[in-house]
């Protein structure tokens, strides 16, 4: 009896596969038909064989690896790197991020900033609780310590002669006005302003550039141009000096300031005034590929997780521990993407993003990411049927470098990850930009 069933069961086993048997040939030949085209598309590309290309297609669902192109050797990320510094922020910092440590002791009040960046931040004024906590102080002396930053004021490999351009501002501990002067005007025969306004004298005409800075001094400069445009919206990083901190915080807080050199003490001997993350500023970092932001979040990693202040020790940190599994070793040097030092693979880049769409709703996540056709630096690429987002994925742009890497929802709306990294490309980045275009569209109509 019981080799009757066997039998049975064996018969009906053999008959269950070679039943399988076309469904699994139609499947394994839609997948090689797949890979065939797709590859077509990429190494057939006059566009991509100008330069370096590599390319990775993951499936989160299934965990698969649907498609590789160089995609283990490296890249410069340029700004790419901010989706590792984002995941940086979200990892350490969670719920409640250390926006200031301080001291108190009788009229007196010492600070050790954390790297919290939308202190007096014009994008961020709705935001700001330090500001508002600061205001409160009854404190009328402030000593403003700086002895626990260990910390250069530029990063690693950044070019040295972009300093009067508005995505190169200096890094520091307590960072104000988003360490930049704003510059507007608003008609023909209006003045130019300064915010703050402690710059406003140390404005003068210079040509040539429309609106410059001395390298070694705070003293900015304008041109006809400047004068001849009927509006201006422009940012430029100041030098982070005591003395300009100190005015700074004098005219806003109106206490008495010193800027001092004291180490930060021992916790017990400490306060820390804490505040949630709005999700504004991780919207800034990434849609807006906000260079500043970048530096700055890792700078209050580095406070949350030491107290003190060191982008180095942070990095060496989270790849040796969070990022340990990273498919490839990371070269990680800075927080935003500005040097070229920074090192990742294709496959490196989607690993990350499969961890944060693991750890973070997809709705909350796709809102943070820049929106094909609709926000961020892609609002003018991959548009969508009907203006409804398809590509939610981050830039990361330097010359003779663009990348691409984030989340694509084919037409029936399962969501993939990819990596689309371009270096050495010689001509004109908007060419590249139709080229992934016509890729993803395709991706788009032909994945499940």
């Amino acid at each position: 009896m019981n080799i009757n069933r066997l039998a049975l069961y064996f018969l009906f086993s053999l008959l269950c596969f070679y039943s399988l048997l076309p469904h699994l040939e139609a499947q394994n030949n839609k997948q090689v038909r797949f890979n065939t085209q797709l590859a077509e598309k990429i190494d057939s590309s006059a566009i991509f064989d100008k330069g370096f290309t590599g390319f990775a297609l993951f499936d989160p669902e299934d965990r698969k690896l649907l498609f590789s192109r160089q995609a283990d050797k490296y890249f410069t990320p340029a700004s790419n790197t901010k989706i590792f510094t984002y995941f940086a922020a979200e990892t350490l910092l969670r719920q409640a991020c250390p926006t200031i440590h301080y001291r108190e002791q009788g009229d007196t009040l010492w600070l050790w900033g954390t790297g919290y960046p939308m202190l007096l931040h014009p994008d961020f004024v709705a935001h700001d609780t330090l500001r508002q906590w600061l205001a409160n102080r009854p404190e009328k002396t402030w000593f403003l310590a700086t002895g626990h930053f260990y910390d250069e004021r530029y990063g690693e490999g950044w070019s040295w002669d972009d300093y009067p351009y508005g995505y190169q501002m200096e890094k520091a501990a307590l960072p104000l006005y988003g360490n930049a002067v704003h510059f507007s005007k608003q008609g023909h025969l209006a003045p130019i302003k300064t915010q703050p306004a402690y710059f406003q004298d140390k404005l003068i005409f210079e040509p040539p550039r429309t609106i410059g800075r001395y390298e070694n001094r705070n003293l900015f400069t304008f041109s006809d141009r400047a004068l001849a445009v009927e509006k201006l919206d422009r940012s430029i990083g100041y030098i982070y000096t005591p003395t300009v901190v100190k005015n700074l915080l004098q005219d806003t807080f109106h206490r008495k300031v010193e800027v001092v050199a004291d180490t930060l003490p021992r916790a017990f001997w400490r306060k820390t005034f804490s505040a949630p993350m709005p999700d504004t500023v991780y919207q800034k970092l990434l849609q807006d590929s906000d260079n500043f932001i970048a530096e700055q979040l890792l700078q209050m990693c580095s406070a949350q997780r030491y107290g003190y202040i060191n982008t180095s020790r942070i990095l060496r940190y989270l790849t040796d521990t969070v990022l340990a599994k990273s498919p490839q070793p990371l070269d990680w040097v800075d927080g935003s993407g500005l040097s070229r030092y920074n090192k990742f693979t294709p496959l490196s880049v989607v690993s990350i993003l499969d961890q944060l769409l693991q750890q973070i709703p997809q709705e909350r996540l796709f809102r943070l990411f820049p929106a094909g056709g609709v926000s961020g630096t892609i609002r003018s690429w991959y548009e969508g049927n009907k203006g409804k987002p398809f590509v939610f994925a981050k830039t990361g742009t330097l010359r003779h470098v663009h990348c691409l890497s984030g989340y694509l929802l084919s037409s029936s709306g399962k969501t993939y990850i990819f990596s689309f990294m371009h270096n050495n490309y010689p001509d004109r980045i908007s060419e590249l930009k139709e080229e992934m275009d016509t890729v993803l569209q395709w991706l788009h109509q032909e994945l499940d």
